[in-house]
């Protein structure tokens, strides 16, 4: 049989000295599993048929096989696996070195329009396979908006009637075996053809991934919306079938029936004992950690909280489970965390204001009321970043954010003054921000707006601030052009990791670049 979809290569961690991969395949229903063959240092599970779609009518089985591949002491392993007849290849680091990394976000077009704005939709793929084949990047970081599902509004009949409706209607309309019907064909056609774009797939079945979703991953501006919305059952209905299909593709987990409870299968890397979504930690990449904490499952109003209050993004179960997880991360030189929306940016809450001046920008509208900086938000964000600061201190271990979401990419520092986290660099955070791989970036006339409060610093807390930095030409603080960003460690600076973010920038020539040193 062939492959409608896969391989899709994802990193499940390390244990027991073991680095582990999974692959995943889409297959017709009713034929024989999927044919495996592995070279000698790869071991391959048993084919694992994880789902069948769409759910509610399937014609299509999605299969998982998990690998176990030895790390070579001194030196990177590529192994060569097939996956009925179809070879394909991942690089495994060297025990105990830090990997080569890509980030990409955004890849898609919230809007149809949005492609008459590009030249070439896939080019930045394009761009990363070829520089994978000069230098091999170990893990592919996806930050969320891996598919956009905005066409619902539009081409799903159902959800453009429900969409039609006032408020007060939608509120109170069934979730019909109609409408889940539509979305669970739809989930099931967007994946399949935004991921079997060649340049995409090619990416993917070589480098292993990390995916954690987004907004666009369900709908545009989940988790902000009023409570008589997000509460209401076409939306919750929504929500749970994004998530089923989430599940599938981005996690490569088991996904039973749609009116059953999902399955117990989680990922190797989950955190344990968080409330809800899917937050994850990594460790063991040599001298790095990764942390990729879900910002979407658990958006909720907080009927209970003061009303300037009334959003969270994170339960506080899942917080303490986090830091619980942090607390035990050792012996790390390094610690990557993933946030798909920037912790350090530029001040949204004046952009909001401006931007309500600016006809036809809702779709940048509501990627600022959605960031961390918005009133809400602002709690939650200052404890995390304290929580940080304590951690770099304590741990001797450099902190850096990797985000995207808003359609450009730039650098914001986060500096702690405070004596308590020292001065060996511990107290200084980077935020690095890396989209849209495909998304293209917002109009000129916004990007000028933006540009002209980048150079304003934030007063985040007593002794706590936040500065974007310029790195674009001309001093400019934002890149408002598509790029993908590699992470890679400075092999010669063994024992102490020194990390170069370079910005693969469509139309640039050259990287921009921005130097991480470790803590001294």
């Amino acid at each position: 049989m062939s492959l409608l979809l896969g391989p899709i290569l994802q990193f499940r961690g390390i244990n027991s000295n073991a680095y582990n991969v999974s692959a995943l395949v889409v297959l017709p229903l009713g034929g024989l599993s999927p044919s495996v063959k592995v070279p000698s240092g790869v071991t391959a599970g048993k084919p694992l048929a994880t789902a069948d779609i769409p759910l509610l009518k399937p014609q299509y089985r999605v299969w998982r096989i998990d690998f176990k591949a030895v790390q070579d002491q001194s030196v990177a392993t590529t192994y060569t696996i097939k996956i009925e007849g179809t070879e394909t290849n991942f690089v495994v680091p060297a025990e105990g070195q830090t990997p080569r990394i890509a980030y990409v976000s955004c890849n898609g077009f919230s809007n149809p329009r949005d492609m008459e704005k590009v030249d070439r939709n896939n080019e930045r793929w394009e761009h990363m396979w070829g520089a994978h084949q000069g230098e091999p990047y170990h893990l592919l970081l996806m930050g969320g908006d891996q598919v956009y599902s905005d066409d619902m509004r539009s081409n799903v009949s159902s959800m453009k009637t429900w969409f039609a409706k006032p408020f007060a209607d939608r509120k109170k309309a069934v979730y019909s075996k109609v409408i889940e019907a539509d979305l669970d064909r739809f989930f099931t056609r967007l994946y399949l053809e935004r991921w079997k774009q060649p340049e995409v797939a090619k990416v993917f079945s070589v480098i292993p991934t990390v995916m954690m979703w987004d907004d666009h991953d369900i709908i545009d501006g989940w988790g902000s919306y009023d409570e008589i919305l997000h509460s209401s059952p076409v939306f919750q209905g929504l929500f749970a079938m994004a998530k089923r299909y989430f599940r599938i593709f981005q996690q490569q987990l088991i996904q039973t029936h749609p009116h059953l409870k999902p399955s117990a299968d989680v990922h190797p890397c989950a955190i344990p004992e968080t409330a809800d979504g899917f937050h994850l930690g990594f460790t063991g990449l040599g001298e790095l950690a990764l942390l990729v904490p879900d910002l979407r499952s658990e958006r909720a109003p907080d009927l209970t909280a003061p009303r300037a209050q009334r959003t969270r993004v994170i339960s506080p179960v899942s917080w303490d489970a986090i830091y619980a997880w942090l607390g035990k991360v050792k012996g790390h030189k390094h610690l990557l965390l993933m946030s798909s929306i920037p912790v350090g940016y530029l001040d949204l809450q004046a952009a909001e204001k401006t931007l309500d001046l600016i006809s036809g920008q809702q779709e940048l509208e509501d990627d600022l009321r959605d960031h961390w900086r918005s009133q809400p938000h602002r709690d939650e964000r200052k404890r995390l970043i304290m929580r940080l600061l304590d951690f770099a201190h304590a741990q001797s271990c450099k902190v850096t954010l990797v985000s995207g979401d808003v359609h450009v990419a730039g650098v914001c520092v986060i500096e702690s003054k405070l004596p308590r986290h020292g001065g060996d660099g511990a107290g200084k955070i980077y935020q690095l921000i890396s989209t849209g791989v495909v998304h293209p970036s917002p109009p000129v006339l916004a990007v000028h707006f933006l540009e002209s409060i980048g150079g304003s610093q934030e007063q985040i807390d007593y002794g706590i601030s936040g500065t974007m930095l310029p790195i674009g030409p001309r001093g400019r603080y934002l890149i408002a052009a598509r790029n993908w960003l590699a992470i890679e460690p400075d092999e010669g600076s063994k024992g102490k990791t020194r990390l170069w973010a370079n910005w693969h920038v469509e139309g640039l020539r050259h990287c921009v670049t921005q130097v991480i040193d470790p803590v001294t």
